[in-house]
């Protein structure tokens, strides 16, 4: 039963407007199916899913509108005012949590970490990517030294930001892996090279790749996840 009411809320949800259909499921969607059909509180499993909601940037009123379709499905009308009072407290709750909290910036480099570009990709990909790409710039070979691994780290933090001074989003993807998430446009030939031609541990050049998003958030949390190792 509870596979089915996913099934029919799922296509319910993309039948009144879902932007984003790959990221759609959670484990908390789960969660509340199983609050739904009686196998547990809907309050908390409404906040889950609320939070969860807010972490992949889906904004509050379709977040809403995707819960009142799950009790659309299920013949109950429209949702108790106790499961949106939930939900919408847990959304504000990660949304506005003090940035410290959230660890949206690496303390060493001040780069975004790879979990809010996650977050920052979920956004964009609720409009277009297209045009967009991923420029990741690493040590040539990796350094030995745990000394070394957090200087070239300084340093290639350091060039990125000369590189691309703009509003593009810069982050740390590994321990000695930097990207920025950038616009294809005329500009981003110079930048790249700028990017290059910067020196980051006695002498050395980073080596550069710039990988055009997917089109598909799935494929580009796939992406990030192969260069966050």
């Amino acid at each position: 039963m509870e596979a089915d009411v996913l099934s029919r809320w799922r296509r319910r949800s993309m039948a009144a407007g879902w932007a984003l259909a790959e990221d759609w499921w959670t484990p908390e969607v789960e969660a509340v199916v199983k609050a739904v059909c009686g196998a547990c509180d809907l309050s908390q499993a409404c906040w889950a899913l609320g939070s969860a909601r807010a972490a992949a940037g889906v904004g509050v009123a379709e977040g809403m509108n995707d819960l009142a379709a799950l009790f659309a499905v299920t013949g109950a009308g429209g949702p108790p005012f106790a499961a949106l009072r939930s939900f919408a407290a847990g959304w504000a709750e990660h949304s506005f949590a003090p940035l410290g909290e959230l660890h949206c910036e690496d303390p060493l480099t001040g780069l975004v970490t790879a979990a809010y570009l996650r977050t920052r990709l979920a956004q964009l990909y609720r409009g277009t990517a297209r045009g967009t790409c991923l420029v990741a710039a690493e040590p040539s070979a990796p350094p030995a030294e745990l000394a070394e691994r957090l200087a070239a780290a300084l340093n290639l933090a350091t060039a990125l930001r000369r590189a691309f001074p703009g509003d593009e989003t810069l982050a740390l993807l590994g321990p000695v892996r930097v990207g920025a998430v950038t616009r294809m446009d005329g500009e981003l030939r110079g930048k790249v090279a700028r990017l290059r031609d910067s020196e980051i541990l006695y002498g050395h050049r980073p080596r550069v790749r710039v990988r055009p998003l997917p089109k598909a958030y799935g494929q580009a949390l796939a992406l990030i996840r192969s260069m966050s190792s």
